[in-house]
């Protein structure tokens, strides 16, 4: 990450900016929803890179050592990716570097989801949320 950030020092003129939107090291939240209800969330670890995390930091805390950049902002944010049922959140999973080795009780959440569907009447689905960050850098002058 090193040489990419000196590579976006390279390109953009002065005082324009680097956007650095990543997950945060902490668990990803499973809950069961529907259109006026959610029932008691899961919590997954489903991080898996806390070396690529590492390293990501290294590369930053770098680069404003260098007085490549200037910090400007960072800002938390939940992203939310909702799935129709377990074997989709499954199947997804399966896709996913970061999220393959998580112990995920899929039996569980789909149990919730077609609980909370029976009690509501109303369609319902797993949503997922995973703490992410962005962060903004502003490139120093030459």
């Amino acid at each position: 990450m090193v040489n990419a950030l000196l590579e976006a020092r390279r390109v953009l003129v002065a005082g324009g900016i680097v956007i650095d939107v990543r997950p945060v090291t902490a668990p990803a939240i499973i809950e069961s929803v529907s259109a006026d209800r959610v029932t008691a969330a899961v919590e997954i670890d489903s991080h898996g890179a806390a070396e690529d995390e590492a390293a990501a930091d290294a590369a930053v805390r770098h680069a404003l050592s260098r007085a490549w950049f200037a910090f400007e902002r960072s800002r938390p944010f939940d992203f939310e990716v909702y799935y129709d049922s377990a074997a989709d959140l499954k199947a997804f999973v399966e896709t996913s570097k970061r999220m393959r080795e998580a112990r995920i009780p899929y039996q569980e959440l789909e149990e919730r989801r077609s609980e909370l569907g029976a009690a509501t009447g109303q369609p319902s689905r797993l949503r997922c949320h995973r703490p992410w960050i962005t962060s903004v850098y502003r490139k120093a002058s030459p």
